[in-house]
């Protein structure tokens, strides 16, 4: 009895030996990638701030982009998690009040929105930048203006701590922990014209976040809530299905689309063009 009782206590120290090196090499892995330095030319994107500019600034900020999703109905910044096991995650005070990016040149704020990057060229945590990265220099320029003219917050936010959770969660689950390391930092961004085209859905669905929740490739492997948009799911839905869910937030079958799992109020401010443009990528 007493050999068996030393024996367990031997095997579940070398568990725990096993648990405390694994959390070690997770931790040194992730903090080496926190820290890594990024550095990316000056696009040359000043802030538009014209009548029309501060429109279509405002339009990309609150229906396409949904900014206010993480960063709050004030911009101001809020809380995205906060636990002991998962990690401080904050989203930033997009305004130029205390705390929010009123010392920032349009050329930080091009890095961080683009290319997921601080002032400092650390990474950003959790910032869709892999959505935002596809913008084009005239509706970055425009959203760059309309942030520029929100209403001041003084709201510091609290610098991010990455728990264990999260930081297993990014090396071996695909949480999108640093955007930075998805996004194709070199690639062209033509300017569009707005239309019915593959095209402009393609471009709408990008920066529109649609990827960060049905994957990529939108085959739904990015959020279990989040199906895959693609003919095997959504083949049977018609263009009026479609414009219903996205307009009303209801499924074919009249069940009712969360919210909270799918903007759905923020998409139905699409124009039709730009919903029918959605539609027509999907089926390409």
């Amino acid at each position: 009895m007493a050999r068996w009782l030393r024996w367990t206590g031997y095997g579940l120290l070398g568990v725990l030996a096993l648990v405390t090196v694994a959390l070690a090499v997770v931790y040194w892995v992730v903090g080496a990638r926190l820290d890594r330095v990024y550095r990316f030319p000056d696009a040359g994107v000043h802030a538009l701030t014209d009548t029309a500019a501060l429109t279509r600034g405002r339009y990309l900020v609150e229906v396409i982009g949904k900014c206010s999703g993480c960063h709050g109905a004030d911009y101001g910044g809020k809380v995205i998690a906060d636990n002991f096991m998962f990690g401080r995650l904050w989203a930033g005070n997009l305004t130029a009040g205390k705390g929010g990016v009123g010392a920032f040149t349009d050329a930080d704020l091009e890095h961080a929105i683009r290319h997921g990057v601080r002032r400092d060229g650390r990474p950003l945590v959790f910032m869709p930048a892999e959505a935002y990265g596809a913008m084009t220099d005239r509706d970055l320029a425009v959203l760059l203006g309309y942030l520029r003219s929100l209403p001041p917050v003084n709201r510091e936010i609290p610098t991010p701590r990455v728990a264990p959770v999260a930081r297993a969660l990014y090396l071996f689950g695909g949480f999108p922990l640093l955007p930075v390391e998805l996004v194709n930092h070199t690639a062209p961004r033509p300017e569009l014209e707005a239309g019915v085209t593959v095209e402009y859905g393609r471009y709408l669905a990008t920066i529109g976040g649609c990827r960060a929740c049905h994957g990529m490739e939108l085959k739904g492997d990015a959020n279990p809530d989040a199906p895959a948009l693609d003919r095997a799911h959504i083949g049977s839905w018609t263009e009026a299905d479609f414009f219903r869910a996205l307009r009303e937030g209801r499924r074919p079958d009249g069940t009712v689309l969360d919210p909270e799992k799918m903007p759905w109020v923020e998409s139905g401010r699409m124009t039709d063009d730009e919903i029918r443009a959605v539609w027509r990528y999907i089926h390409s």
